[in-house]
């Protein structure tokens, strides 16, 4: 005779059970056969390479397998099939030249379906996503980047002088110019200081996306059929995480978009340019925007918040920390800088950018070193033949941007920080240049990295002519630099750490609060 348990405990734990069962016997059953994929490391029955899947410094682990396994390698975690790209050439091959097969996204059931994320980060290659894309290009497009240099000008300055009133706090200010300057770009707010709301939603934003498209984090991106568990169930606490997640990540896509309307209903859009006001008023129009033309307003610039602000300052705090580890560097580049300026005379701005090829070899080392997204990851929606091997659809592509810029063929010495090697010389052939690497290639590359690339400079040049940047002395008034680590978010920042900034000669910081001055 069957016995049929009552006991709501057990019969949430037996339903629990036999959907994770039922998850798993239905993607073996959908697993045929695999010849000819990519080499790899060998798989358990079942689980695959699960726990041989790296969790730490992703990047350089993924670099590690082209010494054993070639520049493409496989990897199975259950069902869900992982591949890594260490040749540029052959992430050149799939991103660009087969660009409608590989410029997908791969499924990710908690961010696109449960957390119901739909920027352009989670979107399929497409109608919606060359739409959104083209939108975003309105913004950031080449040839209208300098319509936002003074803008980007004043919160440059904003920032050095907020590090030279408050150095400790460094780190939290470089969050704090990355917020500012694209809140007051995107939505005509001006961020006022370290402690603002908007600083801290963005700040949670990008932590928790982090978390939410985290390869191998969430069961239910292996086994979908867990996306119907009941958030009430044990074994459910990732769709009560989810919940959470998602109320505040909404938040961060919300509250801007939501006071640059109410400023506009109050009439007091005063910051100018401003884009979501300028496409919400644009001149000409005779009927107002409707819904789905708001909410793809919406998604574009809350696409470009949040890149814009987790590249920023992962670049700006990079850049102080290694400039703790080279003075000579930082010393170069400031003698550069002062004999342009006639010994500190004027302040740069955008204009005299090509007046400094040092400093600019300084930031294309900087991205070369810790590229701001290190693995670019794509998908494909059928099965491909590629080189000779078998690419089953769904598969994660990962391209490995981070061991791009760290190839000793391409880069030598690829773990020490060298602007030299983009030098131009008699005789003398630079280096390839990252930053036709870094923010990737074919449909899905940055949109908006002429605006953060602009950013970065103005960060970097007027930190360089206003400071001596130095180690903190500790409690032994001894100055070390701490080391050069750096988190495992997807926009990888660099741990905490403690800087010293003196004003290089009296009167620079005077001379900055004047051009800011005559700037706003």
């Amino acid at each position: 005779m069957l016995v049929i348990p009552t006991d709501p405990l057990i019969l949430s734990v037996l339903l629990s059970f036999a959907l994770i069962l039922g998850a798993i016997l239905l993607s073996l059953s959908k697993r045929g056969s695999r010849a000819h994929l990519p080499p790899g490391p060998s798989a358990l029955p079942l689980v695959g390479n699960l726990f041989q899947l790296p969790r730490k410094d992703l990047p350089k682990a993924f670099a590690a397998l082209s010494d054993r396994y070639g520049p493409i390698c496989h990897m199975r975690s259950f069902n869900k099939c992982f591949v890594v790209i260490n040749s540029l050439e052959l992430a050149q091959a799939m991103f660009i030249k087969r660009r409608a097969t590989y410029s997908h996204r791969p499924r990710l059931v908690m961010a696109q379906e449960i957390m119901k994320r739909d920027t352009m980060l989670f979107m399929n290659y497409g109608p919606e996503f060359k739409k959104s894309r083209q939108l975003v290009r309105t913004f950031v497009h080449r040839k209208t980047a300098s319509k936002y240099w003074e803008v980007q000008e004043i919160e440059s300055l904003k920032f050095v002088l907020s590090v030279q009133r408050t150095p400790t706090d460094v780190l939290e200010l470089t969050r704090w110019a990355a917020t500012s300057l694209i809140t007051r770009l995107l939505y005509g707010i001006e961020v006022k200081n370290k402690d603002d709301p908007l600083v801290r939603l963005a700040a949670d934003h990008a932590h928790l996306m982090t978390e939410a498209i985290e390869p191998g984090k969430w069961l239910v991106d292996t086994f979908p059929l867990l996306r119907h568990v009941p958030a009430w169930l044990p074994g459910a606490g990732f769709k009560r995480w989810a919940k959470r997640a998602r109320a505040r990540m909404d938040e961060f896509s919300w509250l801007p978009y939501a006071t640059i309307k109410q400023n506009i209903d109050a009439g007091n859009i005063t910051i100018s340019p401003c884009w979501v006001a300028e496409n919400l008023l644009e001149p000409g129009t005779v009927e107002p925007l409707t819904a789905q033309d708001e909410k793809e307003l919406r998604v574009a610039a809350t696409s470009l918040y949040s890149g814009v602000y987790c590249s920023t300052s992962a670049m700006i705090s990079t850049f102080i920390l290694l400039m703790l580890h080279y003075p000579w560097v930082q010393k170069k580049a400031q003698e550069e800088i002062d004999r342009v300026t006639e010994g500190g005379a004027w302040v740069p701005g955008m204009q005299d950018r090509e007046k400094f090829p040092y400093v600019n070899c300084v930031i294309k080392e900087l991205f070369r070193f810790n590229p701001a997204v290190p693995i670019a990851t794509h998908s494909l929606h059928e099965d491909d033949l590629f080189e000779g091997y078998f690419i089953p659809k769904g598969t994660w592509v990962m391209a490995n941007i981070w061991g791009f810029t760290h190839d000793e063929t391409r880069y030598p010495d690829p773990d020490l920080f060298v602007p030299e090697r983009f030098e131009m010389g008699v005789g003398k052939r630079p280096q390839d240049d990252p930053l036709d690497i870094v923010f990737s290639f074919g449909p899905r590359s940055c949109p908006g990295y002429p605006l953060g690339l602009a950013s970065v400079y103005l960060n970097v040049i007027h930190l360089l002519f206003a400071f001596d940047i130095v180690p903190a002395k500790d409690a032994a008034g001894k100055m070390d630099a701490p080391p050069i680590a750096f988190t495992d978010d997807h926009v990888p920042h660099p741990k905490p750490f403690a800087c010293s900034m003196r004003e290089r000669t009296a009167g620079r910081i005077t001379l900055l609060e004047h051009t800011l001055h005559s700037l706003q």
